[in-house]
């Protein structure tokens, strides 16, 4: 997942209901056995079948299937059935327990111990133990993995005994846990690994886990093959194999999924078909949300939009009701407060963002010092896009024009975006989002100083000083108040302007049980195909 995760094709996966048919005969049958007969049917059809084989389309294929050193969404969907963390985050976008049996953080929140499941063995034999997590995580941290940098307040690690890590930290950090259970933050097997250039290792194409699917063969340009794994020390799968078939076009891969050649596409389902599946009774549909906001981000450093006034009449001068039906087909939901929904326990109901206001966001203009010309303009400006926002930046452009912004609209690819933008900061207003999880704390990346995503040049010290504080603090009584002070600052800097939490309707075919964007969201994790089971 690359830093514009927010991009992230929603992946839109496939399953379904199942309806039951019983005779019905001239027969006088006691109440009690009417009963037992119709729960013995109930319990017949929702038992589990074993065996079968899982057909999934994927759009691109995995470049390497080490876990930890760099994104590969690819292999990302793959490797959640392959190998495990200490502690994922489920379908529910909850931090639930995986290796580590369960946590704890010292009083002084400066070690956080995990305790791990016994008999856990590797895919060749070899038995897991407190060591691997310790070279896993030792190598993450001097090999700058992908997950270092949300890792940087380890500072040493022990392993008291096989079965038992402690994570001694630098300063006590309560979002650290999250990021364990993210991304990039798979257990290793040391006895593969120590000694070898960990970007060359065979087991970069040969992988070993310790999880429910063992790795088969990867046949280029074609299929991955997984396979069960019998000895899995958790729960095992009902799945024999599952098979990844290489499909790159999405209308190809949606034809395959709807002629049944698959049972899953990764490639997702096209945008102007989401809705075909709602009243299907072939299909299960399930809305998502994600802790993922879409937003205008302002260079703060110069131009137009470094001043605040003019912020806020983009906020009064935008209409989230138009992008979010018009742009973005009522998928998701429209952006409401200045952190995501998800985090319920945090919103400040007191501080929304603004409801639309035409003639305000003009008066902020003028009290920002523009005159408007004979065409009602106040000044022109240019959004600098990647390809994907096209659609909510015409509505934008539309609704400036309103407000008295002339605004033109640059699509470039990821490398010019990247020189211009990203990098060289030479822009006056873009448009990004992404993931703001699996902790509350994540919203730093974008709005601290230093956040890896801040890249509008936003500085406020109180700001950084609460997002300290937040991390300190472990109980969400005790950080509620923290992150409702930083919404009333956001709501007065207006460093972005949020129009949408990002969501998407997850189709599964029917057959497809136990999956984990459904029945098993609470104990599975996006991609992860333990609980699955086919009813055909």
């Amino acid at each position: 997942m690359k830093r514009r995760l927010s991009l992230f094709l929603v992946i839109v996966l496939c399953l379904g209901l199942v309806v039951g048919c019983g005779k019905n005969e001239n027969v006088e049958v006691d109440k009690g056995e009417q009963v037992n007969e119709a729960q013995n049917t109930s319990d017949t059809e929702n038992t589990p079948k074993e065996g079968g084989t899982f057909v999934v389309s994927m759009g691109v294929e995995p470049e390497t299937y080490n876990p930890c050193a760099q994104a590969d969404d690819a292999a990302y969907v793959i490797i959640q059935n392959m190998f495990n963390k200490l502690a994922k985050i489920n379908g529910d976008d909850k931090v639930i327990p995986d290796l580590a049996k369960d946590w704890e953080y010292s009083d002084d929140g400066k070690t956080l111990t995990f305790h791990l499941h016994e008999n856990v063995k590797w895919h060749d034999g070899e038995k897991f133990s407190s060591e691997d997590v310790k070279w896993t995580f030792d190598t993450i941290l001097e090999e700058k993995g992908f997950a270092s940098a949300s890792l940087s307040d380890i500072e040493e690690i022990v392993c008291p005994d096989e079965n038992t890590v402690e994570f001694k930290l630098k300063a006590p950090n309560s979002g650290l846990l999250g990021n364990i259970a993210w991304f990039g933050t798979y257990i290793m097997p040391k006895h593969i690994y120590e000694g070898t250039d960990w970007l060359q290792n065979p087991a970069n194409h040969n992988p070993i886990g310790t999880g429910p699917f063992k790795f088969v063969e990867h046949k280029k340009g074609e299929k991955i093959i997984i396979e069960k794994n019998e000895d899995y020390w958790g729960d095992k799968p009902y799945l024999d194999k599952i098979v990844y078939t290489i499909i790159p076009d999405q209308d190809t891969a949606f034809q395959a999924w709807l002629n049944g050649e698959t049972d899953e596409s990764r490639n997702g389902v096209p945008f102007n078909e989401a809705n075909r599946f709602d009243d299907d009774p072939d299909y299960v549909v399930k809305e998502k949300l994600w802790p993922n906001k879409l937003y205008i981000n302002f260079n703060l450093r110069e131009g137009n939009f470094a001043n605040e006034k003019v912020r806020q009449a983009v906020a009064y001068g935008i209409d989230r009701d138009e992008i979010f039906t018009k742009a973005l087909k009522g998928v998701g939901e429209k952006a409401e407060y200045f952190i995501s929904p998800i985090y319920d326990w945090a919103i400040n109901e007191d501080v929304k963002l603004p409801e639309r206001d035409v003639e305000k966001a003009r008066k902020l203009l003028e009290e920002a010092g523009y005159k408007e010309d004979e065409n009602g303009m106040y000044f022109s400006t240019t959004m600098d896009l990647f390809p994907g926002f096209d659609d909510v930046a015409e509505v934008v452009k539309e609704n400036f024009k309103e407000i008295g912004i002339d605004m033109s609209i640059n699509v470039m690819d990821d490398p010019a975006y990247d020189e211009k933008v990203w990098f060289g900061h030479n822009y006056e207003l873009t448009m990004i989002g992404g993931y703001q999880g699996p902790d509350i704390s994540a919203i730093g990346n974008r709005i601290a100083t230093d956040g890896s995503m801040n890249i509008g040049g936003y500085s406020n010290p109180r700001v950084d000083e609460l997002l300290k504080e937040g991390l300190v603090l472990t109980t969400e009584e005790e950080r509620a108040p923290v992150y409702k002070e930083i919404q009333e600052i956001l709501a007065k800097d207006l460093p972005v302007v949020f129009y949408s939490e990002k969501g998407a309707k997850i189709v599964v075919k029917s057959y497809v049980k136990g999956h984990p964007a459904t029945e098993a969201s609470d104990k599975a994790s996006e991609a992860e195909f333990t609980y699955v089971w086919l009813d055909k």
